[in-house]
Parts: C-alpha cells; structure tokens; sequence
C-alpha cells in the first residue's frame, strides 16, 4: 500500500484543488481538464458515503465541488489518498468488492468519509504495473449539512499505519505479499 495526503500547497509551488486530485485518478493520462465533462476513462470506479451524505456527492465532480466550497482559509489537507496493488489479477471483481466493502465500512460508516475509489489496469494501455485501487478520501469528515471536521490523524503520516492496521483486520493477508 502506498499512502500520501494531497496538501493545498507545498511550500511556494502550485495550489491544488481537489478536484484535481480525484480527476486525475479517474482520467489516467493526462487527457482530461477540469473544464470537461468528468467521464471517466479507468477501469472502474465508484463514489462511496457515509449514511447522512448528501445524495449529490455521488458524483464525484460535486463531492469536489462541496469540498472546495466549504474549504476556509488556511485549509491544508484536500485528499486522503492510498493505493493497493491488487494480489490476484485474475480476480478482479472479488478484489474490487473487497475493496470497496473494507472502504464503506471501515471508512465511509466508521468514519463518516467519503471515498472515490477507482481501480486502474495499467496493462489496458500497455504498461506492467499492476493493477491497483486508489482509495481518495477528501480530508473532512462528511455529513448531511456537508464537510466538518477535519480527519485527523488519517491526514498525517501516521495514516499510513492506520489504514493498514485497518485492512490488516477487516481483509487478513490483502496487504501480505
């Protein structure tokens, strides 16, 4: 598992969104901007959330549009990402469902995050990495009014540790290798 946390700005570089964070997961290689429409070109993807989200955010273009909008000055953390390099390719579906059934329980109900979670078969276009999941978390907890408390210390470097402590005991042997 590879784990990091988009930040709104790193030192004197560019301002992210996380728009762009998720867009870029969804569109792999670069061929979409932010003014497209969002259609998606991997493998598969899905938008998950907790219980008293709002229905809209089950598109992933007004999740991020919510997340900016209920931003504030000085936010640093846009997006909770990890990703999970998939064990068995011949097994796709019962990974993805693995997946996506760790990410609604542990994160979406426990946590009350909302997940854009989207798989990529690199081999599709040619490449050997192998297939893997991204798991992006915007970096506040998400309720029926919209973005709350910010999800610390999932946002830290300790998240690292907990996501995978987390998987260890909902999906035994997912992060063995």
């Amino acid at each position: 598992m590879t784990f990091g946390v988009v930040r709104r700005q790193i030192g004197k570089g560019p301002v992210q969104t996380a728009h762009q964070a998720v867009l870029r997961r969804l569109c792999p290689g670069g061929a979409a901007t932010l003014a497209d429409s969002w259609q998606p070109n991997c493998y598969r993807c899905d938008v998950l959330l907790p219980p008293k989200a709002p229905d809209d955010c089950l598109d992933p273009k007004a999740l991020c549009d919510l997340y900016e909008k209920h931003s504030f000055e000085g936010i640093k953390d846009l997006v909770v990402m990890a990703t999970l390099r998939l064990q068995s390719p011949d097994r796709l579906h019962q990974e993805w469902e693995a997946v996506r059934a760790f990410a609604h329980d542990r994160l979406c109900k426990e946590r009350h995050l909302a997940v854009v979670a989207v798989m990529h078969l690199p081999v599709l276009v040619g490449s050997t990495n192998p297939p893997h999941i991204h798991l992006m978390m915007p970096a506040r907890e998400l309720h029926s009014f919209g973005f709350g408390e910010l999800v610390r210390p999932l946002a830290t470097d300790r998240g690292k540790q907990i996501l995978a402590d987390e998987l260890a005991q909902s999906l035994p042997g997912f992060l063995a290798d």
